[in-house]
């Protein structure tokens, strides 16, 4: 059973500001996005639907005869400005039907529409946020005739859609909506000071020229692109609020609110390929590595024992994965109340530059031999090897929707290991990288 398009909510008066509250069926669609900055690793799958201001839509697959089965409830990354669940991406009948749970994927609001108003409240930042409350809460009233259980719904995401989903994990208001956790390459941000807001905000009405409850959408995305290369990275997200709390990204404090019951967090091994392969190589040196390392981590030297390689780019695509996406991981299951498990997705794409990227895991989830052929980091993909690291990849993600995290695959910070996958299979590998600390 396949059901794109049910729409969760709408905007009461338009989506530019305020909730969302229940309407009726609608066709798939997107939110206003322009092409996104890994459209040269994905592919360009996203500029397939239609877009528009009311996409408050998910998307429901299920097996044949479905009833009370486990739900994974996928929130698609996008970098805070792009992604939708309605991708044919998530077009998944042989996962739900070989794994024996439904399939939940969403879109929610982005880039200046989702987190900014024509008020200027920063409150107002968190739209997203509340957009998947709604979802949320339509799975909770209404999965059940789509075969689907209530009581086991994991709360997932990739990229930014695992921001999202860690910061509802987090949000006592969604206690009860999810049982467990699932976090696909989670980065390392914290919710943007609200002074830091406000000047990004300023630098979208300056390149708009006029209010933003007046200006059409095209000219909206123009100007979102346009103030975005004087902003720091990431310009367009939650800024800090009851939310999006200040410490969210102080793993240690923010963990001890999770309400679900277990959580699975999976990295690769070269996220950071993803945005830096696109840049001269030339500009990678090893003395830039060490000046990274220097400024990065409280023990500069032990991280660079760590992150040998062959070149000056592989070492500060490394480096900048342990920062940004290993580390909050390992920190994340350190601290956890609740059974953690922590998973490394080592395959590599042959994408020139590529290795273990950032978005890599996706195409071996959710059907990726057909639905992501199109992608330039399948290019040269080997039937076998395909198959064999997405059978690999199912069954882990299958056995967490149904058993959690058992305890001998719970992360033990007195012993730290890893579950390493990879075109080989899978295997335990011991975790040294867990004595590193980010400096503050």
């Amino acid at each position: 059973m396949d059901a794109p398009g049910l729409r969760y909510g709408t905007a009461p008066s338009d989506s530019r500001s305020g909730g969302v509250a229940g309407e009726a069926q609608t066709g798939p669609a997107a939110f206003p996005q322009r092409p996104g900055m890994l459209d040269g690793l994905l592919g360009t799958a996203l500029s397939e639907l239609e877009q528009r201001e009311d996409a408050f839509t998910l998307r429901v697959q299920a097996p044949a005869g479905a009833h009370g089965l486990p739900v994974l409830f996928f929130i698609p990354g996008g970098g805070f400005t792009t992604g939708s669940g309605e991708s044919r991406w998530y077009d998944s009948p042989d996962l739900v039907r070989t794994g024996g749970f439904v399939l939940v994927t969403v879109n929610y609001r982005l880039g200046v529409a989702g987190h900014f108003a024509p008020s200027g409240d920063p409150t107002e930042s968190t739209k997203p946020l509340r957009d998947l409350k709604a979802a949320l809460a339509w799975v909770r009233e209404n999965i059940s005739p789509f075969g689907g259980d209530p009581a086991k719904v994991t709360l997932a995401g990739d990229s930014a859609g695992a921001w999202y989903a860690y910061a509802l994990s987090t949000d006592p208001s969604v206690r009860g909506m999810a049982a467990q956790t699932l976090l696909l390459s989670m980065p390392r941000l914290a919710p943007l000071p609200v002074d830091v807001w406000l000047n990004h905000r300023a630098a979208v009405l300056e390149a708009l020229g006029s209010d933003l409850s007046a200006a059409p959408t095209p000219a909206i995305l123009d100007a979102q692109e346009a103030a975005r290369a004087g902003l720091r990275p990431f310009p367009y997200m939650a800024a800090e609020s009851g939310e999006a709390p200040a410490d969210l990204v102080r793993y240690a404090d923010s963990v001890q609110r999770i309400h679900t019951g277990a959580l699975l967090m999976i990295t690769t091994a070269e996220e950071s390929a993803a945005f830096l392969r696109n840049q001269p190589r030339d500009r990678f040196s090893d003395a830039g590595v060490d000046e990274f390392l220097e400024r990065t981590f409280k023990d500069p030297a032990l991280a660079a024992q760590m992150l040998v390689a062959d070149d000056a780019y592989l070492r500060m695509v490394r480096a900048a994965t342990l920062a940004q996406f290993r580390l909050p991981a390992l920190e994340i299951a350190a601290h956890s109340p609740v059974p953690a498990q922590v998973v490394r997705f080592d395959h590599q794409s042959k994408l020139d530059g590529a290795y273990s990227a950032h978005c890599f895991p996706l195409a071996f989830i959710f059907d990726g031999t057909d639905r992501w052929s199109d992608s330039p980091m399948m290019i040269n993909a080997t039937e076998a090897e395909t198959s064999r690291v997405t059978a690999s990849m199912r069954e882990l993600i299958c056995r967490f929707l149904y058993c959690g995290v058992a305890e001998s695959s719970r992360y033990d910070v007195a012993a730290p290991r890893s579950l390493v996958i990879d075109a080989d299979g899978v295997r335990w590998a011991p975790v040294r990288e867990a004595e590193l600390r980010v400096l503050a």
